[in-house]
């Protein structure tokens, strides 16, 4: 998980709950406690995947559309964790070494990474913004004021 998923499911979980509304980009960064601009980077990739519809100009904003209250928590894992991986090297090792655990380590972590990826995708598969509003309205709601 990082935070631009975190950003994701947050923000199409509350344009789902008010599809009705429209919000501009700094009123829905504020209601949803985000920086703007790292706001604005979600919210692009969402409206280029057509998961949430843009309306650009004066009285523009952002909306839910059809699509938004099932979507898949997979999907989005997929777009802003999976396909956001670090370009950096994140394995220790070398297979020149003389050391059997440094010649091997790299391949073994791959495959736990693998198998990791492999249960977070299916842990997130059935899940989708519909049901994440289900649960997060199952919360304490006392100081819920929107």
């Amino acid at each position: 998980m990082n935070l631009e998923f975190n950003i994701a499911v947050h923000v199409l979980s509350f344009l789902t709950k008010h599809s009705e509304e429209q919000f501009n980009s700094q009123d829905l960064a504020e209601l949803t406690c985000l920086n703007p601009v790292q706001l604005r980077r979600v919210t692009t990739t969402l409206n280029n995947q057509q998961y949430i519809d843009s309306i650009r100009g004066k009285g523009g904003g952002y909306r839910a559309n059809a699509r938004t209250p099932t979507i898949t928590l997979d999907t989005l894992y997929q777009l802003f964790v999976l396909d956001k991986l670090p370009t950096q090297r994140i394995f220790t090792g070398s297979e020149e070494s003389y050391c059997t655990i440094s010649r091997n380590i790299a391949t073994t972590m791959n495959k736990y990474k693998e198998q990791e990826t492999a249960l977070a995708l299916n842990f997130y598969r059935n899940l989708t913004i519909n049901d994440v509003i289900k649960d997060t309205l199952q919360e304490d709601t006392s100081n819920d004021t929107f």
